[in-house]
């Protein structure tokens, strides 16, 4: 085993649903061509029995694990992970993710070439059954009012999560990750960037944030009074709000809520939309229920047939 004085980095993978997901994010850092690191797994409350089970049996020498007895949400256990690092750098996996098996040696080298930064992004392959594709780091700051501008579990030293106060973590709010890089941002502290993919990131339908669409807008109004540094004018304020807003609109149309799209559809207008589908969501909500009710069964067989 490589010097544990010398290891500067700990992989924090939080675990609830997985299931044998949580196998390959497991696989993906065993497998590291670096070993110069620590782990630490949190499982959170209200897991199903799979998962647990699968959670139980990793074990490793570098390898501490808690749990929750109830359910916490992610950013609790993101944050019990980061308490329970005992490195100077904190690198964090969701339990259904990847990491590439170089990304621990490529942030360590990088930790070393730019000692003054605070933390390390890269490049993002999103994947699902059947296609992929890589997100560079975006480079324009007015892309800060939609999200972060690159992957939001990029590594962090500990002392500047203990500096921004951690995560905002109210109830009922999904923007704990934007929330935090908007903090980074707005007090200037100095990152480095490695121009590979470091982490993959796997995309699911039931993510949480798609779960619980419709306190978004009430969210990011949250994040708008938390930022007055970065929300300085009406611009950007209108752009986050049009952004949020049609996203809305789109996930009230998927669940066939016509009133509910429209009512933001509307919104979206108001902050300046001019996207195709909000011509779709109109006409909808316009049209007798009967032709509504048909038009979304042709949907549906639709994306069935798309499917198979």
């Amino acid at each position: 085993m490589k010097n544990i004085n010398k290891i500067k980095i700990t992989i924090g993978i939080t675990v609830f649903k997985e299931k044998k997901l949580l196998l390959e994010a497991w696989k993906s850092v065993i497998e590291q061509t670096s070993q110069m690191w620590e782990a630490v797994m949190v499982f959170d409350g209200g897991g199903d029995y799979k998962t647990k089970s699968i959670f139980d049996s990793i074990e490793h020498p570098r390898l501490k694990k808690t749990t929750f007895p109830y359910n916490q949400g992610p950013y609790v256990c993101r944050t019990k992970a980061i308490e329970l690092c005992n490195t100077e750098w904190y690198c964090h996996l969701d339990a259904d993710d990847i990491l590439p098996e170089d990304a621990i040696e490529l942030i360590l080298n990088k930790i070393d070439e730019c000692p003054e930064a605070e933390y390390i992004f890269g490049s993002c392959k999103h994947f699902s059954l059947g296609n992929s594709q890589v997100r560079k780091p975006e480079k324009n700051k007015e892309n800060l009012c939609y999200s972060p501008l690159f992957c939001a579990t990029a590594p962090i030293k500990k002392k500047l999560f203990k500096r921004l106060d951690g995560f905002f973590i109210p109830k009922n709010f999904f923007h704990s990750d934007w929330d935090f890089w908007l903090n980074v941002y707005e007090q200037n502290i100095i990152g480095a960037e490695i121009e590979k993919n470091i982490y993959y990131r796997r995309r699911r339908k039931d993510g949480i944030t798609n779960k619980n669409f419709k306190y978004l807008p009430k969210a990011l109004e949250q994040i708008i009074e938390r930022h007055p540094i970065f929300f300085k004018n009406k611009k950007r304020i209108r752009n986050a709000r049009r952004n949020v807003y049609e996203k809305t609109a789109r996930l009230y149309r998927t669940y066939g809520k016509r009133k509910l799209a429209y009512k933001y559809a509307q919104l979206a207008v108001k902050n300046g939309s001019n996207a195709p589908v909000i011509d779709s969501i109109k006409l909808e909500y316009t049209m007798p229920i009967w032709r509504f009710i048909i038009r979304r069964i042709g949907r549906v067989i639709n994306m069935s047939i798309k499917v198979d």
